[in-house]
């Protein structure tokens, strides 16, 4: 057996003990994946500046902007060639789709992922029935439009502009 799936085995009944869950969960909190190791989790939480150059060769920064929550997860599933199937027919399902599911840590939930894609491997070494996920995950932020009910002013009819005949003695003063 692989150091790595003992190591991970250890840290999956420390956190089991003190009451801690990992969970890769589908909007009823339902699992997704049933996996038997979570092996590590790496999480980018971004902002930019916004440059902009002005005169003289300068720039004015302003303005920062969050970016999506990047998530990568690396998971290892034990079991029968069934149940390594499933877990990658799932995983296929859900990279192709546009559902949303939450990754919880003992630290935090972050919710709102979609699977972006996903690598698996199987080695000989660590057994024919395990197979290593890494998940990548981004966040997508949900906003709704809001709409308000605006007055505004009614219309102005102007009216029609029409011009006048004028006699030519009129125009020249006479």
């Amino acid at each position: 057996m692989s150091q790595l799936i003992v190591a991970a085995s250890t840290l999956d009944s420390w956190f089991n003990k003190s009451g801690n869950r990992w969970l890769l969960a589908d909007e009823n909190g339902l699992p997704v994946v049933a996996f038997t190791s979570f092996l590590s989790a790496d999480i980018r939480n971004e902002s930019k500046v916004v440059s902009a150059p002005v005169e003289e060769g300068s720039f004015a920064t302003y303005n920062k902007v969050a970016t999506p929550l990047e998530v990568s997860v690396t998971l290892g599933i034990q079991g029968d060639d069934s149940t390594l199937q499933d877990a990658l027919d799932t995983l296929t399902t859900l990279q192709a789709g546009t559902q949303l599911v939450s990754l919880v840590t003992p630290n935090a939930e972050y919710p709102d992922l979609n699977l972006e894609g996903f690598n698996y491997s199987r080695k000989r070494e660590n057994g024919l029935g395990v197979l290593f996920v890494e998940l990548s995950l981004l966040e997508v932020r949900q906003v709704r439009a809001q709409y308000t009910n605006a007055k505004l002013a009614p219309r102005r009819e102007r009216g029609k502009v029409q011009t006048k005949e004028r006699s030519m003695a009129t125009i020249f003063g006479l």
